[in-house]
């Protein structure tokens, strides 16, 4: 490299936002790719617990799928608040046009960094303790909620084997966040597909019984999936510490001395969004405890149907992650232009996508049903008919499911949180639940009453949250512009 060549790549900036609606779509696919196989992975955790416990039976499947829908209750109000560390370190590293080089960038961006990480890191952490409190009365909820009692028994135990890996769930959920901030994505990924084989290996052996160990079926997955989530914990912590761009940081450097005030603020942006995938999370929920009164079958099938959505939803999630780092560095380096484009960017793909999975759903809903269940076993033959009817209306809310998770995660990278957890609260329970109780129960439609409730509240959160991000930004990029 010449001397001429060197000093104009010395006051290149390291951070560059891309001027066209193809070049922002480079970037954000670049970004995109391993986030979105990171959370296929982390999906793909939870499919091995399925599939293993299907060999078990309907009844064990619709014990672990009634555990799991109280479990990711306060789970998911704590990935949304490890979620708000995302666009906090995106726009600190956008508002310095070197804040991703860690030999260029200012001291001070390193420390502010290094400050929101910690803040978060405690917050997050803390939010675990009344998550665990409540989820130790596991049995009495479900009989609260009228649930089967022979089922409740054993998804209480299940919660109960689970509980121990809940905190550590959520802090893996921060330091993924800062690789992806940090456009480093790929050892979150890494480490998920090591966490799959562990967790395979320990459903493997605490599921079916081996090396002594006698076989544990539905309580067995629990403790196997806590074992492997500590496992991965200190396999993520050390990564953290060890990786050039992490450990540039220093993130972990005087762990000890909380910000108190700091993590209030982090509290105040992270609640809205715990909230709102709160909202989203228990209404999905809720419908599993309506379409439960069902019978164990049709609950079966909800799971299965519901397994799949959530599989083909993570590629859009993945974009999304990606789209709110993006919008947060031009929302950082104060380029409203580049704000727009990331967010158009990101809802295009994430629609591409959905349409491609909606036609396959639509296409083949009783044969993707006969990977989770043996269809020569008639109990499991009725369990897939319902989770094929179920189906077939996911394919329907497919589109609008992408859509609503684009539009709000580009509002996540403004810090946009207050409106959208309204947005939430209103679409999914205002709306959307009270139409799954009058299909399921007014009517004769039942279970596909239920979905197509859902299918109503997704398409109003998706209205919604599109009409916040364009009013918002257009608002703002007309202000830039006067």
């Amino acid at each position: 490299m010449t001397a001429e060549a060197y000093q104009a790549d010395l006051h290149r900036p390291a951070l560059s936002l891309p001027q066209t609606y193809a070049g922002e779509a480079i970037a954000t696919l670049k970004l995109a790719w391993p986030l979105v196989l990171t959370q296929l992975a982390s999906m793909a955790i939870g499919v091995t617990d399925v599939l293993m416990l299907g060999r078990l039976g309907p009844d064990a499947l619709a014990a672990a799928a009634l555990g799991l829908s109280l479990f990711y209750m306060p789970m998911m109000f704590g990935f949304g608040m490890s979620s708000a560390l995302s666009p906090t370190l995106a726009q600190t590293i956008g508002a310095d046009p070197y804040g991703l080089d860690a030999l260029r960038r200012r001291e001070e961006t390193t420390r502010q960094l290094r400050a929101d990480f910690r803040a978060g890191f405690w917050a997050v952490g803390l939010t675990a303790l009344p998550a665990i409190a409540i989820l130790t009365f596991a049995r009495p909820l479900f009989g609260l909620l009228g649930q089967n009692p022979e089922l409740s028994a054993t998804a209480a135990l299940y919660v109960t084997a689970l509980l121990p890996a809940l905190p550590f769930m959520l802090l893996i959920g921060v330091m993924r966040n800062l690789f992806s901030a940090l456009s480093r994505p790929r050892p979150a990924l890494v480490i998920t597909l090591l966490w799959i084989g562990v967790n395979a290996l320990f459903n493997w052996v605490f599921i079916f019984g081996h090396f002594g160990i006698p076989a544990l079926g539905v309580i067995g997955s629990g403790l196997a999936t806590t074992c492997a989530t500590l496992v991965s914990t200190a396999i993520m912590v050390s990564a953290v510490m060890l990786h050039p761009a992490t450990r540039a940081v220093r993130p972990f450097e005087r762990f000890l001395r909380v910000d108190w005030a700091k993590v209030w603020r982090f509290v105040m942006l992270g609640f809205p969004i715990g909230l709102t995938l709160f909202f989203e999370g228990a209404v999905f929920n809720a419908a599993l405890w309506l379409v439960g009164l069902f019978g164990a079958d049709q609950l079966a099938g909800h799971q299965i149907a519901i397994n799949v959505a959530s599989l083909t939803f993570q590629v859009p999630l993945g974009i999304a992650f990606a789209q709110t780092v993006r919008v947060g560095y031009a929302a950082g380096a104060g380029d409203w232009h580049a704000v727009r484009r990331a967010g158009h960017v990101g809802q295009a793909l994430a629609f591409a996508f959905m349409a491609l999975t909606a036609f396959v759903m639509w296409t083949w809903p009783y044969e993707i049903a006969g990977v989770y269940l043996d269809l020569g076993d008639e109990r499991s033959q009725h369990a897939a008919m319902f989770a094929a009817q179920y189906l077939a209306i996911a394919a329907i809310f497919q589109l609008v499911d992408g859509q609503q998770v684009a539009a709000a995660y580009g509002l996540r990278g403004l810090k946009d949180t207050r409106l959208p957890m309204w947005i939430a609260g209103i679409a999914y329970w205002v709306i959307g639940f009270p139409i799954c109780v009058m299909l399921g129960f007014w009517t004769d439609m039942q279970g596909q009453g239920v979905w197509a409730g859902l299918a109503f509240a997704l398409l109003v959160a998706a209205a919604l949250m599109t009409w916040r991000f364009e009013w918002l930004t257009r608002k703002h990029r007309l202000g830039a512009d006067a």
